[in-house]
This record gives structure tokens, sequence and C-alpha cells, in this order.
């Protein structure tokens, strides 16, 4: 059976560096629910198809959240998670690192 990869990403207000956003988490709760994601924990947010998994979690900043998302996939991820950045009218910071 083939590995399959998992891929981090960060999702930022602002194209090519990651800051917070500082919505509420309703927002999330909302804007992930639409997407199809799963609440499964406080900050943490779990979709999962025959293709992939992808998990979105919320880390508690100064002013809001930051927000990562983490794909497993066959094929191409950040097809993936630009859909998820798009619905948050956010940027995709690929490989990112805080």
């Amino acid at each position: 059976m083939a590995t399959v990869t998992v891929r981090k990403f960060a999702l930022s207000p602002t194209q090519g560096e990651v800051l917070d956003f500082t919505e509420e988490v309703d927002y999330f709760d909302a804007t992930f629910g639409d997407l199809g994601f799963a609440k499964v924990g406080t900050y943490t947010y779990r979709y999962q198809d025959g293709e992939c998994m992808m998990k979105a979690e919320l880390s508690r900043s100064k002013d809001g959240y930051f927000v990562w998302i983490y794909v497993q996939a066959m094929d191409e991820h950040a097809w993936r998670a630009s859909e998820v950045a798009d619905n948050l009218g956010a940027h995709l910071v690929d490989n990112s690192r805080r």
C-alpha cells in the first residue's frame, strides 16, 4: 500500500505571511460546517471523503486565532486547502511554520 502524505498549510488574511484572524469561534464553526467539516473539538474540525482527509485547527493568539489546515491525500494537496481559504476570504500559505 502506498504512503499517503500529509501537508500543512496556514490560512491567513494577508498573502504570503501567517497572520491571525480576529473573528470569533462561531464564525469558524459556521464556515467549516458549510464546507462539510465536523467539529471534533473546541478548536478542531475534520473533513473526510473517499479521496482525502482534512483537519483544521485554530490556535489561539493575542487577537484571535491562527488557522492551520492539514491535508492527507494521494493527489495534489494545495487545491483542496485553497477551496477552504476561498470560503474564509483568506490566502493559503504553503509549508507554513509559525
